[in-house]
């Protein structure tokens, strides 16, 4: 079996948080658009997608993405349930992200540099340092 989600799209909210003993939380708001043909008119779909990441790949998220950046995003798909103060059963989906890339936004660079294809030790290519290879 597989559960595996990727979302390209740009970043709509950022909210980082850390637990009582450190750990870094990550929930980003991302849109994608589709556009196609319907009765002869052309439509677009706007979807909303929420991204939850976890510890080094959080710090990163901290650090280098802000509001209306592209991102690569690949992870599992996951669903929460709970029950509100009214007794509602509610749910929400996301993607746990495990893997991030931050991509150029084509309006803001003329040009773009070759990304570094270094990795940190132990081949973790989002190991928190000052040369984040993006």
């Amino acid at each position: 079996m597989v559960n595996q989600g990727t979302i390209l799209g740009r970043v709509g909210k950022i909210d980082i948080k850390s637990t009582n003993s450190g750990t870094k939380i990550a929930n980003l708001s991302m849109v994608t658009s589709k556009k196609f043909m319907k009765d002869g008119q052309k439509q677009e779909k706007t979807t909303w997608h929420n991204v939850t990441m976890f510890n080094k790949i959080a710090e990163i998220a901290e650090k280098y993405v802000t509001v209306g950046d592209m991102l690569y995003v690949q992870g599992e798909m996951d669903t929460q349930k709970w029950t509100d103060q009214q007794g509602q059963t509610k749910t929400k989906s996301f993607l746990l992200a495990n893997e991030m890339k931050l991509l150029p936004n084509a309006k803001n660079h003329k040009s773009t540099p070759e990304p570094k294809q270094d990795s940190a030790p132990g081949g973790d290519p989002f190991a928190l340092n000052d040369d984040v290879p993006f």
